[in-house]
């Protein structure tokens, strides 16, 4: 029962609708959004700007589904640090980070990408999969300098890795937020353990709530094989460089996760 509940909230909230594919698009270093301004991809599937939650006067810089009639955000930058006004400017420095400024030019988030190397072409680009990226012409759109991607927040995307990158160190994890009308860090957590045999663990604060797994080589341990379907993929890498979970579509149509 323990595991049935913890993969209900694990896969709690799925939308589905029809997509097409979409074209990217992109800002330069002398680019500025400012409040009021979004940048649409070509299919115009996702959009990304300031909002605000509901009758709440905070501004935080978010993606969502532009199709859907009632907002829905996949994922938020400045979650931890709203703007209580429409001052806010959204940038790419030529410092090689992704910047939100405030009043008076405050910083209020930074992509904290920052280094020695100067570019000459430097991009942010919103993806057709909602990822978006920051390159030059020292990387490139599949190894960017910064992703979003890596940074996820309540919801999982296809393609988005849950798990730790062995390398760097980096773990992906997904996290609730505080509640419908405030974006930053909630009580729960979905958290890939990846000492010994891969875990999936649901926190609840700092408690544990639910597991799922060990990963045994073919499956996690009390979750059935899943049957093959039209719709998605899963997998499963574990490798000396990474360990993460995925999945991926087979068809047009779009599904997320949220943890909520």
């Amino acid at each position: 029962m323990e595991v049935y509940t913890f993969l209900v909230l694990f896969s709690s909230t799925i939308f589905f609708l029809l997509s097409r594919s979409a074209a990217v698009d992109t800002i330069f270093t002398n680019h500025v959004i400012q409040d009021g301004e979004t940048i649409v991809l070509g299919g115009k599937m996702f959009e990304l700007g300031f909002y605000s939650h509901g009758k709440s006067k905070n501004r935080y810089v978010g993606i969502w589904y532009k199709k859907i009639s009632k907002r829905t955000i996949v994922w938020v930058a400045n979650k931890e640090k709203p703007i209580n006004d429409t001052s806010g400017v959204f940038q790419v420095s030529i410092e090689r980070s992704l910047l939100i400024l405030g009043a008076g030019n405050t910083l209020i988030w930074s992509s904290n990408t920052t280094v020695s190397v100067k570019s000459r072409n430097l991009g942010a680009q919103l993806l057709d999969n909602e990822n978006l990226v920051l390159w030059d012409e020292h990387s490139t759109i599949e190894n960017p300098i910064w992703k979003s991607f890596d940074y996820p927040g309540d919801t999982l995307l296809p393609g988005m890795k849950m798990g730790k990158d062995l390398v760097t160190g980096r773990e992906r994890y997904l996290t609730s937020w505080k509640s419908p009308h405030d974006p930053s860090i909630g009580l729960y957590k979905i958290w890939m353990d990846t000492n010994g045999y891969p875990q999936i663990f649901q926190l609840e604060g700092g408690a544990l709530h639910a597991r799922l797994g060990p990963w045994n080589g073919v499956r996690f341990c009390g979750y059935p094989i899943e049957n093959l379907n039209l719709i998605y993929s899963v997998e499963f890498v574990v490798n000396d460089k990474e360990i993460y979970y995925r999945y991926e579509l087979k068809s047009s149509v779009v599904q997320r996760i949220v943890v909520s």
